[in-house]
């Protein structure tokens, strides 16, 4: 059931990037067709879809990826102080992190000279990198008095060789899980806010503007294929981030010990003790 399921969100995802990749061809002329979108035709609904998946996984992913870059700087530096220039960034994306979504967007779009772009992109950032930002620091912290960091400071490595070898090693994982379910989300939330006028402009396609549009009056196919986009996109991002922390559990928990009772104990014994050849000759 789970090979299934993750065979499915990487196929829905894997036509989405297609999609994505491919959109100004499979869309020839479709800029122009959201406002109209109520009465395309199927083939005209297809290129907009086309296009507008283009455009809303471009904002989507590109946000994730600022939000990993600056939230992993900004996480890790404060680990070791939050004073100077790292203090003072962390505690402008948290205060920008209090700031309702909606009001922040509208702050930005005041002065955006692109009429939405770029205040959505740079309010999904900011929002995402908050969280990243968080996620990394609580993770340095826990490792960084661990033995083995301490025992690489005795003998002189540097901050970053720590940050190399041991830290972001220790990250990566948890980071993914992250990333993923904050892409999910993102997808909503530009869906909900290009819905309400406040996310892309209505020239631009997008999952949340042509849903705006198929609600004032198209056809109730073309309103499900749309519905249908943004839900199982988001489910998609939600399934693999699910699925990747549930091996990362998996994983944790075949590193430690079994309790001396409990089946199959003697033999990881006998392998840490004597090499896997003695303890496969012993069975």
């Amino acid at each position: 059931m789970l090979r299934f399921g993750r065979s499915l969100a990487l196929g829905w995802l894997g036509v989405l990037v297609v999609a994505s990749l491919l959109g100004r061809a499979l869309g020839p002329g479709a800029d122009a067709l959201q406002p109209h979108l109520a009465r395309a035709s199927t083939p005209e609904w297809l290129s907009w879809w086309a296009l507008a998946t283009q455009n809303t996984l471009g904002i989507v992913l590109a946000a994730t990826l600022l939000a990993a870059l600056f939230g992993v700087g900004l996480g890790a530096a404060s680990a070791y102080g939050d004073s100077g220039v790292t203090g003072l960034g962390l505690r402008f994306v948290e205060f920008i992190g209090a700031v309702p979504g909606l009001i922040l967007i509208g702050i930005l779009r005041l002065a955006d000279p692109s009429g939405g772009v770029l205040g959505v992109l740079m309010t999904l950032t900011l929002l995402r990198t908050l969280e990243v930002a968080q996620l990394v620091r609580g993770h340095v912290l826990a490792v960084l008095p661990s033995d083995f960091v301490e025992a690489s400071r005795a003998f002189g490595a540097s901050r970053r060789w720590q940050l190399r070898v041991h830290v972001l090693p220790r990250v990566v994982q948890p980071l993914g899980v992250n990333l993923l379910l904050g892409a999910g989300t993102l997808v909503g939330l530009e869906a909900a806010l290009s819905f309400t006028g406040l996310g892309l402009p209505s020239r631009v396609p997008s999952w949340g503007g042509g849903l705006a549009v198929l609600a004032k009056g198209g056809s109730g196919a073309a309103l499900a294929g749309a519905v249908w986009t943004i839900g199982a996109s988001a489910a998609a991002f939600y399934g693999l981030a699910v699925l990747l922390e549930r091996r990362q559990r998996q994983a944790a928990a075949a590193r430690e010990p079994a309790p001396p009772g409990a089946p199959g104990a003697w033999r990881r014994e006998a392998s840490a003790l004597n090499g896997p050849d003695e303890a496969s000759a012993g069975h």
